[in-house]
């Protein structure tokens, strides 16, 4: 299930803002930093699916991802990760993991999509 538009509005919104700080050389907080990698995981696979975020971004960034999602306690990007990290697991490549799964990757990503963001924008002025 995709995000609706008003969920998209709201992540591409706040992704702007810390995005900035970013480029600016301003240290993000840690709920910045969950909503900037939740907001690159989300560039990432609406722009080119799963298989894109990791080309682009790696598994240093999946793992900072995770992390973020973790500490925040953002409980519906665990199952997520979770069928992620089973799909990539032994790959020297997880790019081209992904790309071996095709669909059923972007599938996944979509399945969890909206929970996720939902989630983290409930969630959002709570997180530390």
């Amino acid at each position: 299930m995709m995000i609706s538009g008003e969920l998209e509005d709201w992540l591409c919104e706040e992704g702007d803002v810390v995005v900035r700080k970013r480029a600016a050389g301003a240290a993000l907080s840690p709920k910045e930093q969950l909503l900037y990698e939740i907001w690159l995981l989300y560039i990432q696979a609406r722009n080119g699916g799963l298989s894109q975020y990791f080309c682009n971004c790696g598994s240093e960034q999946w793992q900072r991802c995770v992390s973020a999602a973790s500490a925040a306690g953002i409980t519906s990007f665990q199952p997520f990760a979770s069928r992620v990290d089973e799909m990539i697991a032994g790959a020297r490549v997880p790019y081209k993991a992904l790309i071996k799964r095709g669909q059923a990757a972007d599938d996944l990503y979509y399945e969890h999509e909206a929970s996720i963001v939902d989630e983290l924008r409930q969630r959002y002025s709570t997180v530390a």
